[in-house]
């Protein structure tokens, strides 16, 4: 009996002790569950701040590149962006943030020599399109027992510079495209407001895009169609969608412009082809060195009583070579009915052939030996007698042939084209049937744009003493006309 005693309080003692092992395995499977599950959520947590923290750097990031334009900026820009507190996760009691920052680095994300290098863009295909890149950095530290849980997020930031002669059609304002004859755009279409397409003569061959919305009809005001809308054509897998909203030049006009302030020279997108207001002192420019006037090689003024002005791109005198040159291309004093203009505009007409030697040098077989040689090609031309009463504006003609390298002509008056334009001598396909060929057999088309207050063609039929008189006595003819257009517009129902 004493035997089967002491083999039952054996017997007793090791399933206690087994007990006591469950136990403690237990408890220390149940601590183990507890420290990874806070960990698990300590890691949740890290990221979730870390992800906010990249977030806090990106829009501030992009505040501060919105007010360089297409300047590329080093690391050192980005100092003064302030770092996240507990405040911005009070969800979250308890956590530290480092190594918080936005670096500037090469495409290839590496780092670069130092805080004050400016980042190499990276250019693709399209030398108009360039992207600088920048790396976005938050280190989260949560404690936990024992130890800590550190999260480290990156995001990478792309800076890109997108030209808006990528676009075939590009409108800040609400765009309508109402055409009468078959109409095909080949390129890209895009608005930052609402697009209108009322016609089915109308073809996207590309992608169209929009920020407002999309209408199949007429906007709201316009009493000029009351036909019934049909919808345009556009291929099958690409339908026009929405977009961001773009900024053309890399220009935020929320940040640069304001009509509340005293200052004329930030006043709107029409500051792009604006001489700016002196004394720079008093009145800043935000816009220096984007203005057409700052960029153009040669700047043309005309006064009042048709005195012209040679100018180069610094604003000292052109000298006489150049200055006769230009003198002798320009023809003032010419005037004709504009019924957009609501009446009579004075002109003055530039011949664009006479640039070039006064019309013996032809720009596609020889060589310019004055005249505008070295000249960068930009051309800004300007009579500074314009108000809202006296109408003045520029003419281009015998613009057919232009010069190996192309021409830019800028304006804040109204541009008005006539005839051919950088198509070639003689009459292109184009005007007689075959859109697809704008250019004379043995002419490369050069690079041109014309940038106005508005951009007017006059066709090769255009008579300025018939522009008084009715549509019937002044019948257009076809004319092709190859050159990048920026102009302003009166977006419908704004005039009576």
């Amino acid at each position: 009996m004493k035997r089967q005693a002491g083999n039952t309080l054996f017997v007793a003692l090791l399933v206690m002790a087994t007990l006591a092992i469950c136990v403690a395995v237990a408890i220390d499977l149940s601590a183990g569950i507890g420290r990874n599950a806070q960990r698990s959520r300590a890691w949740s947590d890290g990221t979730a701040i870390g992800l906010g923290s990249a977030d806090l750097a990106f829009s501030a990031w992009r505040q501060i590149c919105r007010g360089s334009f297409t300047q590329a900026l080093p690391t050192s820009s980005f100092a003064n962006i302030p770092a996240p507190t507990n405040s911005n996760f009070p969800a979250i009691p308890t956590f530290t943030i480092a190594n918080y920052s936005v670096r500037a680095v090469d495409p290839q994300l590496n780092a670069l020599a130092d805080a004050n290098t400016t980042p190499p863009a990276a250019i693709g295909q399209s030398t108009s399109t360039s992207s600088t890149y920048y790396l976005a950095s938050a280190d989260v530290t949560i404690p936990v027992i024992p130890g800590n849980v550190t999260v480290k997020v990156r995001r990478v930031l792309e800076k890109q510079n997108v030209s808006p002669w990528n676009w075939a059609i590009f409108y800040n304002d609400p765009l309508e495209i109402h055409p009468g004859p078959p109409f095909t755009v080949t390129g890209w279409v895009h608005t930052n407001s609402m697009l209108y397409t009322g016609h089915n003569t109308l073809t996207f061959a590309s992608k169209v895009t929009y920020t407002g919305g999309w209408k199949v009809g007429f906007m709201p005001g316009d009493g000029t169609h009351p036909e019934t809308p049909t919808s345009p054509y556009w291929p099958t897998d690409l339908p026009p969608a929405p977009d961001q909203s773009h900024q053309p030049f890399g220009i935020d006009p929320n940040q640069t412009f304001s009509t509340t302030d005293t200052n004329p020279n930030n006043d709107g997108w029409h500051e792009l082809i604006d001489r700016p207001v002196l004394p720079l002192s008093t009145y800043p420019d935000p816009l220096a060195g984007s203005r057409y006037y700052d960029q153009a090689g040669i700047k043309v003024l005309i006064d009042n009583g048709n005195n012209v002005t040679v100018l180069k791109q610094d604003g000292t005198s052109a000298g006489s070579t150049l200055t006769n040159t230009i003198q002798s291309a320009i023809t003032t004093g010419q005037t004709i009915q504009d019924n957009r203009e609501g009446g009579t505009v004075r002109l003055a007409t530039l011949d664009v052939s006479a640039l070039y030697n006064g019309g013996s040098y032809d720009p596609v077989t020889s060589d310019n030996s004055k005249g505008l040689k070295g000249f960068n090609g930009i051309i800004y031309i300007l009579d500074t007698s314009a108000t809202s009463s006296a109408r003045r504006g520029i003419r281009l003609k015998n613009g057919s042939k232009l010069a190996a390298g192309g021409l830019t002509i800028a304006s804040g008056n109204p541009i008005y084209v006539q005839g051919n334009y950088n198509t070639g001598s003689g009459t292109p396909p184009s005007n007689t049937g075959d859109p697809t060929t704008p250019t004379v057999a043995g002419y490369t088309r050069q690079p041109a744009a014309i940038v106005a207050d508005a951009v007017d063609i006059l066709s090769n039929a255009w008579s300025d003493g018939n522009s008084t008189q009715s549509l019937a006595s002044r019948v257009a003819s076809n004319t092709t006309v190859n050159a990048a257009i920026l102009a302003g517009i009166v977006p419908t129902g704004t005039v009576g």
